[in-house]
């Protein structure tokens, strides 16, 4: 039970005030939940008991109570009284379970809702290079896939697994009042076996959780490759081997899941031979040491009301910890969310831009070797309204100068200066709207034309107006015309139904459509044929007459021919 005490533990680290009283809310109805079950439990005993018993209403003033109360005139109409109440508090009781249940259920899957954004936001704050350095498979498992999980397996399999703990518990005192020689026997008989039968699934258990976790980002990772690169795998002749790669992930997943499905089934054996046991050990003892076999009948008879709900009971306790140790991985993944409370953002301002961007005696180096500066002592000055080509070789700095400008690298020494004021943290909202960026390969996402220019807009929001216009200016009207829905057409997913050109002109109009003051592109044509980079170059100096500040790196002098300075490297 180590396993649930830990899970707790991290459950309440994790969970901010408003939720922990929530949490408080839910263990309450845990209790309650509890008490339905033992009730109804408990309403099967007289009906028992009247079956079992002989002149009930002489023997017991409850039963003579009913008698007198509901005029019954015979114990037949005792038995169908008893067991039409019996049928009405279970009833009652399955609603009401139901309903918490329902409540329980909502309350845990409202924070898989709440860690997944929380994590996502956590991950945003580590910034450019930690979506870099980290694999897009493993983030994407650990926002959905883990907080899911931990929900699901974590929080409420250590809710429900209380829950059966304390009607066990409140069964086993019961059974304990009525004869405590009861408990002796199911400790020496099925006690053990349900021990021996857990430790050994328990570490099983932990091992497949932990292959799970490594084989689920590498399978989804296989086949995300295998279908983004289709056209790639298809001409290099490589499909074969990225389907085995899928197949030998596939088969690990298969085989966690059916040792899996055995290891959640097989309780229900394993508890059902060892009550089999208790039974066949205390009719032994009641053979040669009870008065009668009216006793050893009512003795069974109670064994049997306990065990009706002690068996199902014990099969999903074993389940929950499987769950528990299957899932423990989970709480490395989401330990961010513990500290994160203490992380507070600086309050954001706004950034003036009138004059100039300077970088002044800067110095970078990655944070894995800090002792390796990409630039070192490196000044610009950048005027507003100013068009500055980048350019040189591979390796020289170019990238992580326009990413320093972008503000998604800190320099490691000097300053970045945005007219007179340093840029920081407190900066970077108003900042990033005032720069457009246009990369090498434009990010398109599986949506309308519309909606990549005025990408993050909800559909509603779209200004139709602005959105004509910037496409004319990034020269893309008219080929927006000729698509069979026009603007409202879907462009597939990487832009599949455009041109390279075209989805560097998508690039640009989404820059132009959010206002942007300064332009980035950043190897924008190097991926385009001569005719095609000519164009979109054509189409950059014509914005590059405007007030716009614009930043170009390039591997050709001849992008960069209307620029008005150029830097090489």
């Amino acid at each position: 039970m180590k396993i649930l005490f830990q899970t707790i533990q991290f459950i309440r680290s994790i969970l901010p005030k408003d939720q922990k009283i929530k949490a408080m809310g839910v263990s309450v109805l845990l209790f309650i939940n509890s008490g339905f079950e033992l009730i109804g439990l408990s309403a099967m005993l007289p009906v028992f008991a009247v079956l079992l018993e002989d002149n009930m209403v002489e023997k017991y003033e409850w039963a003579e109570w009913l008698f007198n109360t509901f005029h019954l005139t015979d114990d037949k109409q005792l038995i169908i009284l008893l067991t039409s109440l019996l049928f009405l508090v279970i009833l009652t009781k399955n609603i009401a379970g139901l309903l918490i249940t329902k409540y329980q259920s909502e309350f845990a899957l409202g924070l898989y809702s709440d860690f997944a954004k929380r994590l996502h936001q956590i991950y945003y704050k580590k910034g450019f290079t930690f979506f870099k350095e980290e694999n897009s498979n493993i983030l994407v498992r650990n926002i959905n896939i883990t907080t899911q999980n931990f929900a699901n397996q974590q929080f409420l399999g250590s809710l429900n697994l209380i829950n059966e703990l304390l009607i066990l518990f409140t069964i086993l005192i019961g059974i304990t009042i009525y004869d405590i020689k009861v408990i002796g026997l199911l400790l020496f008989t099925a006690a053990p076996i349900f021990v021996v039968f857990y430790r050994y699934v328990r570490s099983k258990t932990i091992e497949m959780g932990l292959i799970r976790r490594q084989v689920e980002p590498s399978l989804n990772q296989n086949i995300f490759q295998s279908i983004f690169g289709f056209t790639d795998v298809l001409i290099s002749g490589s499909e074969d081997a990225f389907r085995n790669e899928i197949n030998v992930n596939v088969a690990k997943m298969v085989a966690i899941n059916v040792k899996s499905n055995i290891y959640n089934l097989a309780p229900t054996r394993v508890i059902e031979t060892s009550l089999m046991m208790a039974i066949l050990v205390m009719n032994i003892y009641g053979v040669y040491s009870l008065g009668s076999r009216t006793e050893l009948l009512q003795l069974l008879g109670v064994f049997a009301v306990a065990g009706f709900r002690i068996m199902p009971s014990l099969n999903r306790m074993v389940t929950y910890l499987n769950g528990l140790n299957q899932f423990k991985w989970t709480f490395e993944v989401l330990k961010p969310l513990a500290q994160e409370q203490k992380y507070t953002r600086k309050a954001q301002k706004e950034v003036v831009f009138k004059d100039k961007l300077v970088l002044e005696n800067i110095s970078y180096a990655y944070p894995d070797t800090p002792n390796d500066f990409i630039l070192e002592d490196f000044s610009l000055l950048i005027k507003k309204g100013e068009t500055l080509g980048l350019i040189g070789a591979s390796g020289s700095g170019k990238t992580t100068i326009m990413n320093i400008l972008l503000g998604f690298l800190r320099v490691t020494k000097g300053k970045y200066k945005i007219d007179e004021q340093v840029f920081g943290e407190e900066y970077e909202d108003d900042f990033y709207h005032k720069v457009g960026y246009v990369q090498q390969s434009v990010y398109i996402i599986d949506a309308t034309l519309a909606e990549n220019v005025a990408f993050g807009c909800e559909q509603s929001e779209i200004d139709y107006t602005k959105l004509e216009r910037v496409l004319k200016r990034a020269s893309l009207w008219e080929t927006a015309n000729k698509l069979t829905n026009g603007v409202d057409t879907r462009i597939g997913e990487n832009g599949t139904k455009l041109s390279g050109g075209q989805r560097q002109r998508v690039g640009i109009a989404r820059a132009l459509y959010f206002d942007a003051e300064i332009l980035f592109f950043d190897e924008a044509t190097s991926a385009l044929d001569n005719e095609t980079e000519k164009e979109i170059t054509a189409s950059i100096n014509k914005l590059s007459h405007t007030d716009l500040t614009i930043i170009i790196i390039a591997h050709r002098l001849s992008t960069l021919e209307e620029c008005d300075r150029i830097i090489e490297l």
